[in-house]
């Protein structure tokens, strides 16, 4: 392997391990901060915060090390050759080969997967799940994913073997109608397939919510509430879908824990997102930045490819072992882009802030939702800088508390 490469690799690790130390760093002294300013934050939430920073700490090197590893020691190539021995049509053997990678990839992380969506959440009392009710979500979630990451793959495949020059352009243009069809048909058809969906039972609440959809020109739109319940003690609220398949969703949770003012509230933060057309921008403006990095994953992918002089032993990028590759390149972008994206995210929430406290005119409705919100999932009032920076796509709740209690009407809507 050519020196270059190896020291690539090394020099990615090294500023990975920095990196993971820093914010352990700065996210201990935040809390060291909060527990001065915030007398009432409990230790059960610092400790909850405390575990979830090694979860993702281990999630991390796990994103990276699991295909570094299948790559370098040539397990990747030796998956497609038994692939290959079982058939000759080219489409079965890239689903042989993204089955193994994906059951491997599943059984490496299973463990962690459950301490942290089973074991932590039950022990910090955040989690009604049974361990047959979690057992039947990861196995839905693997064979859609599995269903949906096969289609996937074969295409993106066969675009870099029939266009290697100009694949990236192709699939980055693609991807706005596949992201508006599964847009489209995933409220209706994917989101059933995991909780129950219901006509709203508070018909008071729901006629509220229809007048904030009237107030903002949004027309019709289905409202539903969904038993999260049987999953969680958390709350949330969300609007989906596009044209026909646009629907308001309120988990269980919220409408149960919430006042009517602050359900309203919050569901006037999810009507912002949907007048102000973040979906809609967020698909072209994601369509583009997508393109740009499918170019920059081409132009990496191939310069370590030929650098490694055959050491995984394949030499082409069409070629099906070289998946971990892409997604080792594929995560290393996604890493080191997650501050562009998560500044983008805040900015569209902050828009949404705002159009909430116009069309519901409840400046502490607001308030007090968002303050029940992250205290009922043991979140704490702000992170670090580099941590807010790096990952978080909403502003804090301390600073959209402050921003809401000192908002200044105005006299028509954003």
């Amino acid at each position: 392997m050519d020196k270059k490469v190896m020291i690539f690799f090394s020099l990615f690790f090294t500023i990975l391990i920095l990196f993971i130390l820093i914010i352990f760093i700065s996210e201990y002294k935040n809390m060291e901060e909060l527990r001065e300013e915030y007398s009432y934050i409990s230790e059960e939430a610092f400790s909850y915060k405390k575990t979830n920073l090694k979860i993702w700490a281990v999630n991390l090197i796990l994103t990276f090390i699991i295909p570094f590893l299948i790559l370098k020691t040539g397990l990747s190539n030796k998956i497609k050759i038994f692939a290959q021995s079982k058939t000759s049509n080219q489409f079965f053997i890239i689903a042989i080969y993204v089955l193994i990678y994906f059951l491997i990839d599943f059984i490496v992380t299973l463990p962690l997967s459950y301490y942290s969506s089973f074991v932590v959440k039950h022990r910090y009392g955040l989690s009604n799940q049974t361990f047959g009710r979690w057992a039947e979500l990861l196995f839905k979630n693997f064979s859609l994913n599995f269903v949906l990451i096969l289609g996937f793959t074969w295409f993106p495949f066969y675009l870099i073997y029939k266009i290697p020059n100009k694949w990236w352009l192709y699939l980055g243009l693609l991807s706005i109608p596949i992201s508006i069809f599964v847009s489209f048909i995933s409220p209706m058809y994917i989101d059933p397939l995991f909780n129950k969906y219901t006509a709203i039972e508070d018909k008071e609440l729901e006629r509220e919510i229809r007048t904030l959809l009237d107030k903002a020109g949004v027309g019709d739109a289905n409202i539903y509430q969904v038993n999260k319940s049987v999953d969680t003690k958390e709350m949330n609220a969300y609007m989906t879908g596009v044209l026909k398949s646009k629907r308001i969703v309120l988990w269980d949770t919220t409408i149960n824990n919430l006042t009517r003012e602050e359900v309203v509230s919050i569901t006037a933060h999810e009507i912002g997102h949907y007048v102000k057309g973040h979906i809609w921008k967020s698909i072209v403006l994601g369509s583009a930045f997508l393109t740009l990095i499918l170019f920059l994953i081409n132009k990496t992918s191939l310069w370590i490819l030929n650098g490694s002089n055959g050491y995984f032993g394949f030499r082409h990028l069409y070629d099906i072992a070289s998946l971990p590759l892409l997604i080792f390149v594929i995560s290393i972008y996604m890493f080191f882009t997650s501050p562009i994206t998560s500044t983008y995210s805040r900015k569209l929430e902050w828009e949404a802030d705002t159009f909430e406290l116009e069309l519901a005119r409840n400046k502490e409705a607001t308030a007090s939702s968002l303050l029940k919100l992250h205290e009922g999932s043991l979140s704490l009032p702000r992170p670090s800088k580099i941590y807010k920076i790096w990952y978080y796509s909403h502003p804090s709740c301390e600073e959209r508390v402050k921003f809401a209690l000192d908002y200044e009407y105005k006299n028509k809507l954003p």
